[in-house]
């Protein structure tokens, strides 16, 4: 793939980024801050409609694999994915303004499938990308492709965040209004650009004949390989996002940080990761290989959260920012190296099928992990211990996961995997007809 092409595909991963903070951080403080939903209530609208709908993963993904539209495999599901998940963004402020004005159980209901609908295009439109850069690229390109398009999904996370602010300065539902209007336009004309002459009509592969959804399904349930890969995304997402909401109530608890400097935090770990997705992606992938630079990532990050653990027991809190950069980039090398290694795990005729599976494990994993994190927290402090002691256990916790989910990983191997895929396809194929 050349460099155009590639820095063009990016643009739809920085507006995902966008479309992520959108969603889930402004419209999330909107709908419990200015218009005071409980807690609950957002977080099952929101989160729940965004992570639920990640179930449409595996079907979508075997359905267009099977069923081009218009001769396209991947390019009009993503653009009807986004279309759909923007209109959702412009016609949120109403809903919620609506739902807040009288917060009962049948408006909240609406309102639920209003959001699982914002999550069912959301994965489509994710899906059918992933799926479309694993058609467009070969193995020994992939790296290098991955750390670009996520190095973008991190811009548009932080500028979207840093841009939402000075939109919404002074505060006004009407602003809100304003900001998701222009944002859902600049993410269609981003999308579109990405997009256009990306995928050939030319190139589509047809599914091998005779297979259903349940024989293509068996393939992952059989196969070893895609069974301890499975196992180890989960595992790791799960460890590693535990800590989404702990880490700044963390500094300001155990340390007594002000909120300016917890909200640093942020920074150092978006640094680290976007410089270990460039460096991962453009160095280390090509000389060292996916699984290597994964496992650094796991590791970096075990040795992070371990040394978390260990100063907030020792209330030690001089080093925290190299601790969180480390952090940063041990994610980085992760996400890197493991979205790279998701790529490879898939084959030429089921690529939409395991991408659907991976991303639903993916939302799977990150969906409960708030919820966890901050009960395992608040059950160690039930048990008499302080705070930092509590913070100390869920780092810990955090670590021995990450390992468990290293020794997961070992257990892959890509190629006996496709080997597997591609003999049980053919056995699968035979047997149906």
């Amino acid at each position: 793939m050349n460099v155009r092409k590639m820095l063009r595909l990016g643009l739809f991963q920085l507006t995902a980024g966008g479309l992520s903070v959108l969603f889930l951080g402004v419209l999330n403080r909107v709908m419990r801050v200015e218009l005071g939903l409980e807690l609950l209530t957002v977080t099952i609208l929101v989160g729940g409609g965004h992570y639920l709908g990640a179930l449409i993963a595996i079907p979508f993904g075997y359905y267009s694999d099977r069923h081009p539209l218009w001769g396209y495999r991947r390019t009009i599901y993503i653009l009807l994915g986004s279309v759909t998940a923007v209109s959702i963004l412009v016609g949120s402020p109403w809903i919620v303004q609506w739902i807040a004005a009288s917060p009962g159980a049948g408006r909240v209901l609406i309102g639920f499938l209003f959001f699982l609908l914002e999550g069912i295009s959301t994965y489509i439109a994710g899906t059918a990308y992933l799926s479309l850069i694993t058609d467009l690229t070969d193995k020994s390109e992939r790296g290098q492709v991955t750390g670009w398009v996520w190095t973008l999904l991190m811009v548009g996370i932080i500028f979207t965040g840093i841009l939402s602010g000075f939109a919404l300065e002074p505060f006004s539902i009407e602003r809100v209004v304003t900001l998701f209007t222009v944002a859902a336009v600049i993410i269609l004309v981003f999308s579109i650009t990405a997009l256009v002459s990306q995928e050939s009509r030319t190139t589509v592969l047809e599914a091998a004949p005779g297979e259903n959804l349940s024989a293509a399904f068996a393939t992952i349930l059989r196969n070893r390989q895609a069974r301890w890969f499975g196992a180890f995304l989960f595992l790791s997402m799960f460890s590693y996002f535990m800590q989404d909401v702990l880490l700044e109530p963390f500094g300001g608890e155990v340390f007594s940080l002000s909120p300016a400097a917890t909200t640093r935090f942020n920074a150092y770990m978006g640094t680290g990761v976007v410089a270990a997705m460039l460096l991962g992606g453009m160095r280390l992938i090509p000389s060292r290989g996916k699984s290597w630079t994964t496992s650094l990532g796991i590791l970096l990050m075990v040795i992070s959260f371990g040394s978390l653990a260990l100063s907030s027991i020792m209330t030690f809190p001089l080093l925290l920012p190299v601790l969180i950069l480390a952090l940063g980039l041990g994610a980085g090398f992760f996400t890197v190296g493991g979205v790279s290694l998701m790529m490879d795990m898939t084959s030429t005729h089921h690529t939409g099928l395991f991408v659907g599976a991976w991303t639903l494990i993916q939302a799977f994993a990150r969906g409960p992990t708030a919820i966890v994190g901050g009960a395992l927290f608040t059950g160690v402090v039930s048990l008499g211990l302080s705070a930092g002691q509590a913070y100390a256990s869920v780092f810990a916790l955090e670590a021995v996961g990450l390992l468990v989910s290293l020794v997961f990983l070992r257990q892959v191997a890509v190629e006996e995997f496709k080997r597997s895929v591609e003999s049980f396809g053919k056995i699968a194929a035979e047997a149906l007809q």
